[in-house]
């Protein structure tokens, strides 16, 4: 029985480090104005992002990877565009990605009811290739999960992107175009956003706030 014992406490030790190996950091943007989850706290350079007139953008990378999948957010600097929502510069980051390989899933997609395109590629070696941009006050954010053809989809990834504003409130919509705020918003939002768990919970859709 002490035998059987010990060798159930090994099993939920190994149980309970595979889950805490497993579980996500959420990262706060500051500079670029976003929160999401990452595999790993991500590490950071400046890029050029050509944009749809062909000229150089200064951007960030945001990037971390896991059992051989790479996930990365590309934040592009936009803040001599007026539009809050500016859909040349996603729809140009899509049309760079159709290049990259068999384009199998092509849509408009929304994040918090912000306009963007998704796309599925199957690249040249195999590997498969998520890409999500959308564009919001000035950034574009390209998020690009390259994954093994064996991975899941990397919705964990797509899905958490949250766009905030220069207080640190998330950015939400309601379908009439109209900006709403959760009281869960603005409860992250104090002092500046600090995301230690699920960055994704909320407790009300009714605007509370204009």
């Amino acid at each position: 029985m002490r035998f059987a014992g010990l060798i159930f406490g090994l099993f939920a030790l190994t149980i309970l480090h595979a889950a805490h190996a497993q579980a996500w950091t959420s990262f706060f943007g500051t500079d670029d104005r976003f929160a999401i989850g990452f595999p790993a706290v991500p590490t950071i350079e400046e890029i050029d992002w050509i944009d749809e007139n062909g000229e150089p953008r200064t951007a960030r990378r945001y990037s971390a990877e896991r059992a051989g999948n790479t996930y990365t957010l590309i934040a592009v600097n936009y803040d001599d565009v007026d539009e809050d929502i500016y859909h040349p510069a996603y729809e140009h980051a899509a049309a760079v990605y159709r290049e990259m390989g068999k384009v199998t899933f092509d849509n408009h997609a929304q994040t918090d009811r912000i306009d963007g395109h998704q796309l599925q590629i199957t690249l040249p070696d195999g590997r498969r290739l998520y890409l999500a941009a959308h564009y919001h006050s000035g950034r574009l954010y390209i998020l690009d999960a390259n994954v093994s053809a064996r991975s899941a989809p990397p919705g964990q990834f797509q899905q958490n992107l949250q766009i905030v504003d220069k207080e640190g409130v998330r950015v939400r919509y309601t379908n009439e175009g109209e900006r709403m705020i959760r009281t869960d918003d603005l409860q992250d939002a104090l002092g500046g956003p600090i995301l230690d768990g699920p960055i994704f919970e909320g407790n009300a859709d009714t605007p509370i706030a204009q």
